[in-house]
């Protein structure tokens, strides 16, 4: 639905446009009353609100229309409230039997003002200017020429007050703002329509399985579709205001031209494009006799011929900004979970912010892409952007994906690497609703749903320094504390059968675990998570030396595999050390749990590596042998 901004030159008409709009069920943005001085900038401030419409009068309606791309609806003063103000004038001189008007304004502001003078018994002339600057010298003829009343805007009635003359401002009644409103509202009416159909137009070129290039009458280049760059490996600028031919070899091009100069359509036909061999079809435009342009589609020879239809269709669904995370895929048995989901969902029906806190491998992601299908931007882009992939650059390129996930969503994973500039781009995003990109110069407005995820306390970077407050306080209100997989024993119990049915259907591999083995699985704490859970029990099931699966091979695979978790899990004594423990543990792991062979590393007795394994309670860590 069109957006509009109403900027008028007195605050009674900023109230009678309010209710008016009201009355006409438009979305109104942006409301004001504003010195001439300042119309161009508060177009600027309406646009970044959302505004596709404006609606101004007078000088500053022609102002607008030179300085902004925004479409402007004029309020023109109807026949009804001329004859009102020229009675009103009229009556400012009773005594004079046919007085002088003089009408000194812009001429987009009234109407045909032909048989007003008979009709109202005066004798009316009209000064139409262009310009602010030129209003006072208006009103100097007016005044010149002896007009008995001067009538037209502040300036001009500013002017005949110092000249201690009679002036009548030219206002705006119901009539003049409810026909302009009325035909602000059928503007958009009609961009609503052209959006909808352009926008039907987009998403037939975006997701098309085919490159489609728009072309002109002359077969120029005017539009191609993100499919015909990816072929091509061509950037989008590069290609249009180029022929079509000029991508294709002689042979070829001296045949597109022919098809080109009959008209004619061109179906399945092999040719050579940008190096690529393509199969291609050609359809002209013509609504009547005449060509108006042609749409051009082609797929890749060889990739066709190498793909099939699904392959082709998957490529394809990678290549976009999809996501493909449901609530249905995350582990629920737990109540924390539960709860989590349920508080997930009631956040995804907002447009808020949403933070994800949790720590490495308890699927953020996940959640995020969880949360963008099941809002109203599931129908648009699922944009990732990694903060820790380098500090230089990164707010342009924040921006750049912010771009990219215009209506829709942007999910920005280890929040706690952004920066202090992707910061403030980050920010102004969510406070006004803009992007400010280096090379447009200008700001952008976008509507983008914002997920952000890291693991730890976001205040703890307030605190040190390292984020804004004011960014903090934007993201905190709807944030979700993601429980680690150790405080979860149902799902955790569950994700291991789950991992246990997936290799087997994967690699063949049906092995059992022991009721131990399944209670060292259940008691490890798994800092890393679903990553590391999953990771280890596909290595677990391809190296098991048989079909049963027993603890001591959990043990020694897990102080092999996170030597630095396990020795962390060791309960060392206050007089000793955990770092001893944790080499220990590393040199046990190295030997796969060989007690001889550990020993001769570290130079002592197997007697006394034993006493030490004791210690420190690795002694269950790995198959017991006499010391």
């Amino acid at each position: 639905m069109a957006k509009f901004a109403f900027i008028l030159p007195r605050p009674e008409m900023v109230d009678m446009a309010g209710r008016i709009a009201a009355e006409l069920d438009m979305e109104v943005v942006h409301n004001v009353s504003v010195p001439t001085t300042q119309v161009v900038a508060e177009a600027l401030r309406a646009q970044t609100l959302g505004a596709g419409i404006l609606v101004a009068r007078g000088r500053q309606a022609s102002i607008l229309k030179e300085n902004t791309a925004l479409p402007v609806v004029e309020l023109q003063l109807t026949g009804q409230e001329m004859a009102l103000f020229l009675h009103r004038a009229r009556a400012m001189v009773p005594q004079i039997p046919c007085p002088r008007i003089g009408i000194v304004t812009i001429q987009n502001m009234v109407g045909d003002l032909r048989y007003f003078d008979e009709i109202c018994g005066i004798e009316l002339h009209t000064y139409f200017v262009s310009g602010n600057a030129e209003l006072e010298e208006g009103a100097a003829r007016a005044l010149e020429d002896g007009m008995d009343v001067i009538m037209g805007g502040d300036l001009v009635n500013e002017y005949c007050h110092r000249h201690n003359k009679l002036t009548l401002f030219i206002g705006s009644t119901d009539d003049s703002i409810r026909a302009g409103l009325i035909a602000a509202r059928n503007v958009g009416f009609a961009a609503d329509k052209e959006h909808r159909s352009a926008a039907r137009l987009q998403t037939l070129l975006d997701y098309s399985f085919n490159g489609i290039i728009e072309l002109d009458a002359r077969g120029m280049i005017l539009r191609a579709n993100d499919i015909a760059c990816k072929i091509l490996d061509r950037e989008r600028p590069s290609l249009l205001g180029v022929p079509l031919s000029s991508l294709m070899p002689e042979g070829d091009a001296s045949a597109w031209e022919d098809t080109l100069k009959e008209n004619r359509e061109m179906y399945f036909s092999a040719l050579e494009l940008a190096g690529i061999e393509v199969v291609a079809n050609a359809a002209p435009i013509k609504p009547g006799d005449s060509l108006e342009g042609i749409v051009f589609s082609f797929y890749e020879l060889h990739s066709m011929e190498r793909e099939g239809e699904q392959a082709r269709r998957e490529r394809y669904r990678l290549y976009r900004y999809l996501a493909r995370g449901r609530f249905e895929q995350v582990d629920r048995e737990s109540p924390e979970m539960q709860r989590i989901i349920k508080l997930a969902r009631t956040f995804a029906a907002t447009s808020q912010p949403i933070l994800i806190q949790g720590e490495v491998g308890s699927r953020k992601s996940l959640f995020a892409q969880s949360i963008h299908n099941a809002s109203e931007y599931a129908e648009g882009p699922f944009v990732t952007f990694h903060c820790e992939s380098g500090q230089a650059g990164q707010g342009e390129a924040l921006a750049q994906a912010e771009r990219e996930a215009n209506n829709g969503t942007l999910y920005l994973n280890r929040l706690d690497c952004l920066a202090p500039e992707g910061q403030h781009v980050l920010r102004q995003l969510i406070e006004e609703g803009v992007i400010w990109q280096k090379r447009e110069g200008r700001p952008l407005p976008a509507q983008v749903r914002i997920i952000v995820s890291m693991p730890g306390e976001l205040w703890d970077l307030v605190r040190e320094g390292r984020f804004q407050p004011e960014l903090y306080y934007l993201l905190v209100p709807m944030r979700l504390k993601m429980p680690p997989l150790r405080t979860r024993p149902d799902d955790l119990e569950r994700t291991i059968g789950m991992c246990l049915d997936d290799c087997a259907a994967r690699f063949k591999r049906y092995v059992v675990l022991t009721k131990e083995a399944r209670r060292v699985l259940l008691e490890y704490p798994w800092p890393g998570n679903y990553t590391q859970l999953r990771a280890f029990m596909e290595r677990l099931i391809l190296t098991a030396p048989s079909r049963t699966i027993n603890d001591n091979y959990v043990r020694r695979l897990l102080g092999e595999l996170y030597p630095e978790a396990c020795a962390a899990s060791v309960s060392a004594p206050a007089d000793g050390p955990a770092s001893e423990a944790a080499a220990l543990l590393q040199a046990l792991a190295r030997n796969q749990g060989n007690r001889a062979a550990t020993a001769a590393e570290l130079g002592i007795s197997k007697t006394t590596l034993w006493r030490r394994m004791k210690r420190y309670g690795l002694q269950d860590h790995f198959e017991s042998e006499e010391p």
